[in-house]
């Protein structure tokens, strides 16, 4: 078992050298004691429905001896996990007490327009945003976050998000692992990215708008390289990448097989038997693993294909959390069926809406990468240092965009987002077949989808994996690739208050990548 330990704080350590100071280095060198995992605290709606949400600002320590200002939704960093049955009445009120405009929108909630607060539901400072919605999906774990244009990156990498989960009968039925924090913990996947005097570096520059942002501190509920001690027995972990652009390839440090029961919108008909896992910005999973022996483990990441996000730490297996179940023996368990999802049509609607990703930008991006040295970027091989500093000086050390550069980068069927551009048109309450693709684009793009939950029903040229079945609201492409889903909005969105489809890549997404669309 590969525990992560001293020596993997040394090796991250190393890695931060490169991209920011020996100071910073000495100091997570120094770190000789790991954090326990946070577990974000639950909230519940008042008898009146209310659920109270305020972004503020905050402060923390991830760098020890050094402090970083953030931003928090009823604290610090991060949020409080939202937690609500199907049926459920909820008005959430958001307080704005930063000095900058924000929404919030509920990642996956099936919502009308009005509510679902993208773009176009900003709040202003000092004010306060009410969205008023019942609860009309099956269990699911799914979140929330900022999604101000263009600033959804800035606001979410200094710590705006977290977890909405929603409970029912059919859940509760199972027996699955359901004490919150003890056998059934949220993990909310995070790299980032520290300058010298431990602040946290964001910057729209030209890599970012083409590769999005690439951290090399990994945290998880906000904690570096933190340990859970947990019950003993099967445990459920509801994963969620909240990273802007990373995508993780989750295992087990001991390769054991771990039960994928959940995909973004919901749980599966069964178990699936895995054991590993392509995690994407946005997609959410949830895990049972058996830890009824007691012995601890790791959940790691291994290298992904994309060469940038293989820079150190994340050149090699990287354990993000330690687990040891040492606690009182669990009363979850594993069960053969879950729930029965609806069966797909036979006979398919025609195809009617394809949206394609654009990249304006991508040649001079990758152009540059390239000339730093990025396709030297071995997959299964420690990179080279001197490698690794010239990309991080491209990284780091490119000057930001001008606004009018930036919100061109990127674009969705040709053209960059504008709040005041078009929308599409869609029927409301009826099976739609829609193409998502690349075009000749190479780029991993992760499409979130707003107002919904679809089905997947192929995935570039081979059968549609295991992660991928079930109720997703974003499909991850890339490679050239293309996916067909199946998707019925079941509720309206006005030119007012229109839904978006976008990259999930956040730094794409405020560049152009994104479309709005009504639904009536």
């Amino acid at each position: 078992m590969a525990m992560l330990s001293r020596r993997t704080l040394v090796q991250g350590a190393a890695a931060l050298s490169l991209t920011t100071s020996p100071l910073l280095a000495s100091r997570l060198l120094a770190a000789a004691d790991r954090p326990a995992l946070p577990i974000p605290p639950e909230i519940r709606a008042d008898a009146n429905g209310v659920i109270a949400l305020t972004a503020r600002r905050g402060q923390m320590n991830f760098v020890p001896g050094l402090t970083t200002p953030t931003y928090g939704i009823n604290g610090d960093y991060l949020g409080p996990t939202v937690r609500a049955r199907r049926g459920d009445k909820l008005a959430m009120r958001v307080n704005n007490r930063l000095d900058q405009d924000i929404t919030m929108h509920w990642h996956g909630a099936i919502v009308a327009g009005e509510a679902d607060g993208g773009p176009h539901s900003a709040i202003k400072p000092a004010a306060t945003w009410t969205a008023a919605f019942t609860v009309a999906q099956p269990a699911a774990t799914l979140w929330y976050h900022p999604h101000i244009y263009p600033a959804t990156a800035e606001l979410v990498v200094r710590g705006l998000a977290g977890l909405f989960i929603i409970d029912d009968e059919d859940s509760d039925a199972l027996g699955l692992p359901s004490r919150y924090g003890i056998d059934d913990i949220p993990l909310v996947l995070q790299d980032r990215r520290f300058t010298p005097d431990g602040q946290i570096f964001h910057r729209m520059n030209l890599p970012a708008v083409t590769v999005g942002y690439v951290g090399d501190v990994m945290l998880v509920n906000g904690a570096p390289s933190p340990v859970a001690k947990t019950a003993r027995g099967w445990l459920r972990f509801r994963v969620l990448n909240g990273s802007n652009a990373r995508n993780y390839r989750f295992a087990v440090s001991d390769d054991r097989a771990f039960y994928m029961i959940a995909t973004d919108g919901g749980l599966l008909e069964a178990p699936v038997e895995i054991k590993t896992i392509d995690i994407h910005p946005g997609e959410r999973f949830e895990i049972l693993i058996d830890a009824r022996d007691g012995k601890p483990f790791d959940l790691v990441t291994h290298p992904v294909e994309a060469p940038i996000m293989r820079l150190p730490p994340f050149d090699g297996a990287l354990a993000m959390v330690s687990i040891v179940p040492d606690g009182v023996d669990g009363a979850g368990r594993l069960p053969d069926a879950l729930v029965r999802l609806p069966a797909l049509p036979n006979e398919l609607p025609p195809l009617s809406r394809t949206i394609e990703t654009t990249m304006n930008l991508d040649a001079q991006g990758m152009g540059e990468l390239k000339r730093a040295g990025i396709m030297k970027i071995g997959l299964h091989q420690p990179a080279d240092p001197a490698l690794v500093r010239q990309l991080t000086q491209r990284l780091v050390d490119d000057p930001a965009l001008s606004e009018s550069e930036q919100l061109a980068a990127n674009g969705i069927n040709g053209v960059p987002f504008a709040l005041q551009m078009e929308r599409m048109e869609v029927l409301r309450g009826r099976p739609l077949r829609w193409l998502i693709s690349e075009g000749t684009d190479q780029m991993l793009h992760p499409i979130h989808i707003h107002g919904c939950q679809f089905r997947i029903l192929s995935f570039g040229k081979g059968p549609v994996p295991p992660r991928l079945t079930g109720w997703k609201d974003t499909v991850p492409i890339e490679a050239g690739g293309s996916a067909e889903i199946l998707v019925t909005f079941p509720l309206g969105a006005s030119e007012a208050f229109p839904y978006m489809v976008h990259c999930h890549i956040l730094e794409h997404e405020d560049s152009g990548m994104m479309a709005q669309f009504t639904v009536s």
